[in-house]
């Protein structure tokens, strides 16, 4: 079983422009929402919370501890505002789940291994999928699935149906889709490169001449 992530709270009383002091003092505003659950206001203190949200990631439960309030809040990481130049955490979004729920996520697709036709030069590797959309149960969410392609020779594949995914999730994806592939290297000739290149000015030029007669 994981590790339980705990994160501290309070509630938050600041708004507008004492949020700007808020943050001054090493806090940051948040807010907790939830299906059927009114929305909470909260603030943080910030090195705990960079700390917890790197551990923690987007799909790992975090029982959430607020100050005054008797029973945690078990949530997940929603949504994160940073400062576009220090990239400091300005704002979180949390949402608080049920554990008899189910809610829909996406976790990550991993590659790992090396197919040989790759390795030699003769394929490629395509990814067309980053993430998979699933649903389950908040006790039962995954962080990535891992697909070895070291077996994928050139025009083989790996669609969504060819995936290990735990029984208790379900994938909302279609079965079919295709998430990776190795194709054939196409090796493109510089003189090629160069007749692309210059083919359209060429007949730019060709309808100004053309143009320029007829007037």
């Amino acid at each position: 079983m994981a590790e339980e992530v705990v994160l501290n709270a309070a509630v938050r009383t600041a708004v507008r422009v004492g949020v700007k002091a808020l943050r001054r003092s090493g806090q940051v505003p948040a807010v907790v929402y939830g299906h059927k659950i009114a929305p909470t206001s909260i603030q943080l203190d910030l090195k705990e919370l960079t700390g917890i949200l790197r551990k923690a990631g987007r799909n790992r439960l975090i029982t959430l501890k607020v100050a005054g309030i008797e029973t945690p809040k078990m949530v997940l990481t929603r949504e994160i505002q940073r400062d576009a130049i220090k990239l400091i955490i300005k704002h979180v979004d949390f949402y608080e789940v049920s554990m008899t729920e189910k809610i829909h996520a996406e976790v990550r697709i991993i590659c790992v291994g090396e197919s040989p036709d790759v390795k030699s030069g003769a394929g490629v590797l395509l990814q067309e999928m980053d993430v998979l959309a699933i649903r389950c149960l908040p006790g039962d969410l995954i962080e990535s699935i891992t697909i070895d392609v070291s077996g994928l020779a050139i025009d083989k594949m790996i669609r969504v149906r060819d995936l290990q995914v735990p029984a208790t999730i379900e994938v909302m994806d279609d079965e079919h889709e295709e998430v990776v592939r190795v194709t054939r290297f196409i090796e493109v000739k510089e003189d090629e490169v160069v007749a692309a290149e210059t083919s359209e000015p060429e007949v730019v030029e060709k309808g100004k001449k053309e143009e320029e007669e007829a007037e």
